[in-house]
């Protein structure tokens, strides 16, 4: 006898000693699990082979790092970052003048791509980010966290929190032991930051910028994808930390600040850096943007790939397409890397390729807006398919191949600038 009607997945014939549930039919609203008396009803699925966690080791900590570091490394601080030295630097040539100084120019010469619409809507772009300090989550004082909620580990955790971030919109993330080398001596206002000793983990996160939209740079559409990918940061940011908060963790949001973004992005196993001085991943080259959050939660680290990261230092060995396409020159040519650059806000003590942040934010006033084209020139800067993903592997794999490589990407047009208006009228395609 069904005692719920003909359609009902739950039916119950007399005699018998539990329900049968048709599963094909069943909503799963859960409402027999609430109503059934004696909890007889459960919702548990089949049980599903899965892949066991592991625990948290001194060798997973201790691992490869594709990088290296001068002993007489000093801790860097904020206020030295060419954006803090347009505001505290007299003798910097665009002190005082922000990246949209000369947009007003740029928009009275009617060139496409930079019409006022264009720039408004790049300058509005970066309201989330620039009003994340407002946010209760922004505070400085890191030492005073809820010991009181803070829930046992659970061996499940470091995947959770991976779900967690990408639930939120990353479409990266790795974790690792956090290198106190690469946390800010102070911030922007030479303020030390006091992270206590008891946050040693990283999530690092990555979000991709719109490959057709990065296309356009110099342009401010390219802009607008910038301060769009900036504003996704904020809101990983805050929302991940809020989670881990709730769960009775210390968590520390983090954007730009705070710390530095690349090494860390490096040891958790997102990618390597680039000629360009920009973190370049497998499935987006350097086409991100990158958010963190420090954290005391006991969470598993991720591990550089090592064949990737000695396969980009190949490569920009012989490619030098950001340095040749690059606006203002501030790339540096040659095999060669060292471990100090020319100006105050480049960080010694890595062995690198160092860019020139002065003439490359020289060339930003100019333009009216930042620039993205060592990104939108870089050959591993693809959409994310089969041939980006056969690309890499070559380049991974077969290093000889790499002169081949390079010589077809420019044969084939790859990081050429789009046309700002084409890449605009796909919006009103949208909104049909």
């Amino acid at each position: 006898m069904d005692i719920h009607g003909d359609d009902s997945p739950l039916t119950y014939t007399k005699g018998d000693k539990t329900p049968k549930i048709d599963t094909n039919e069943c909503t799963r609203c859960l409402k027999c699990v609430r109503a059934c008396p004696t909890n007889a009803i459960t919702a548990s699925r089949a049980p599903k082979k899965k892949k066991p966690i592991e625990p948290i080791t001194k060798d997973a900590e201790d691992t490869y790092r594709p990088y290296e570091v001068s002993d007489d490394w000093e801790a860097f601080s904020e206020a030295d970052m060419i954006f803090a030295r347009v505001h505290n630097d007299p003798d910097f040539k665009n002190y005082q003048q922000n990246e949209w100084h000369g947009a007003e120019a740029m928009i009275a010469r009617n060139i496409p791509g930079y019409g006022k619409f264009e720039h408004d809507m790049s300058a509005s772009g970066w309201t989330l980010y620039d009003s994340r300090g407002n946010i209760n989550l922004r505070k400085t004082d890191f030492s005073k966290e809820n010991e009181e909620t803070k829930e046992s580990p659970l061996p499940t955790q470091t995947r959770d929190i991976k779900r967690a971030a990408r639930f939120y919109g990353a479409d990266l993330v790795g974790i690792a032991k956090i290198d106190r080398r690469w946390l800010y001596a102070s911030n922007r206002q030479r303020e030390e930051y006091k992270i206590p000793d008891s946050v040693d983990r990283v999530i690092v996160m990555a979000v991709e910028m719109d490959y057709e939209g990065i296309a356009t740079s110099p342009a401010f559409t390219s802009a607008a994808n910038t301060a769009l990918g900036y504003s996704r940061m904020a809101f990983l940011e805050i929302e991940l930390s809020a989670l881990i908060r709730k769960r009775g963790y210390t968590a520390i949001p983090c954007g730009n600040d705070v710390s530095l973004s690349v090494p860390q992005a490096i040891d958790a196993g997102l990618g390597m850096i680039g000629r360009h001085g920009i973190l370049i991943t497998k499935e987006f080259g350097p086409r991100v943007r990158i958010a963190k959050v420090l954290t005391d939660m006991p969470l598993t680290p991720d591990a550089p790939d090592k064949k990737f990261c000695d396969s980009v230092t190949r490569f920009c060995e012989i490619c030098e397409k950001c340095a040749t396409t690059c606006p203002s020159q501030s790339i540096e040519y040659g095999k060669d890397l060292t471990w100090k650059g020319k100006t105050r806000s480049n960080i010694p003590g890595v062995k690198k390729w160092y860019i020139n942040p002065e003439t490359c934010y020289i060339f930003w006033v100019e333009n009216g807006s930042e620039c993205s084209t060592c990104i939108r020139s870089c050959p591993y800067n693809k959409k994310n398919n089969i041939l980006h993903k056969l690309i890499v592997w070559t380049v991974t794999h077969m290093p000889f191949m790499n002169g081949l490589v390079l010589m077809m990407d420019n044969l084939l047009g790859f990081g050429k600038q789009k046309n700002p208006e084409k890449y605009l009228n796909q919006y009103d395609k949208r909104s049909n």
